[in-house]
């Protein structure tokens, strides 16, 4: 009934709008949380300060729990750059040949010229992914 690309676009907006859904009901709850803290410290402390503690807890809270999760994740688990394999490179005018070939045929047939491009393209990132 509907093209393909109105539905993904239909999916897209319905994901949007859950996704604001999400963050406006965890944003009231932080909200309430605060308001929570407030009113359970206004009867030991002063109004100013019952506030201020509260935006505290709430905010100390949260960076604590990520400064933790920073601090647990090994340092060497991070990728490592290699140097290219020296065997895997070209020959010099490999490059050359090919596009002088590209050139040719795109003087006579362009859109030819623009599938072998792509073709080309496209081995050359799934040769680049499997090294």
């Amino acid at each position: 009934m509907f093209p393909l690309g109105q539905r993904i676009g239909a999916q897209a907006i319905g994901g949007a709008v859950i996704l604001i859904t999400a963050s406006a009901l965890i944003w009231v709850g932080v909200a309430f949380a605060g308001y929570a803290l407030y009113l359970a410290l206004i009867p030991k402390v002063a109004e100013p300060w019952a506030a201020a503690v509260a935006a505290v807890i709430l905010v100390i809270g949260p960076l604590g729990w990520a400064a933790l999760m920073n601090l647990r994740r090994r340092h060497d688990a991070r990728p490592k750059l290699h140097h290219p394999d020296p065997r895997m490179a070209l020959p010099a005018g490999a490059d050359d040949a090919t596009l002088n070939l590209l050139a040719k045929v795109a003087e006579e047939k362009p859109l030819l010229a623009v599938l072998f491009a792509g073709i080309l393209g496209a081995s050359e990132a799934i040769s680049h992914r499997k090294n």
